[in-house]
């Protein structure tokens, strides 16, 4: 982007950071919820809420950076998807709190990945047809 293009910020985008804040969030806050069982599951569990963490830091990392929204979203909804499709195959499948709250962060995800592509549409009209050769 060039530095005197004006970006927008339209109500779309910030709807769509909030909701990528509190998903970063919840994600952090869920983490305090959990406690590793001990002996050899410790380690896979405790990468896993490593990763957890990193996915929740970069949500929230997104709502500053505008550069990094779009693969930091689908990061995150890959990585919720895959916990909600584990937690279903798995024998004695029982709803947890946490499958609940990964499936409003999938809803809220998905809702602001619709608002951010919106919010590009809405900038690529406002930019206009850009120039692709150069005018000596």
């Amino acid at each position: 982007m060039h530095p005197l293009t004006y970006t927008m910020d339209t109500l779309p985008e910030r709807v769509a950071r909030t909701l990528l804040l509190a998903v970063g969030l919840l994600s952090l806050m869920t983490l305090w919820d959990t406690t590793p069982a001990g002996g050899a599951a410790l380690v896979p569990l405790l990468h896993q809420q490593f990763l957890s963490a990193l996915i929740a830091a970069a949500l929230v990392s997104a709502v500053f950076a505008r550069a990094i929204r779009l693969p930091v979203l689908a990061a995150a909804l890959l990585s919720k998807l895959g916990f909600v499709a584990i937690s279903l195959l798995a024998p004695g499948f029982a709803a947890t709190p946490l499958l609940v709250l990964d499936l409003i962060g999938i809803a809220a995800l998905l809702s602001a990945g619709v608002l951010l592509l919106r919010a590009e549409r809405q900038q690529a009209r406002w930019d206009g047809p850009m120039r692709t050769r150069l005018e000596a």
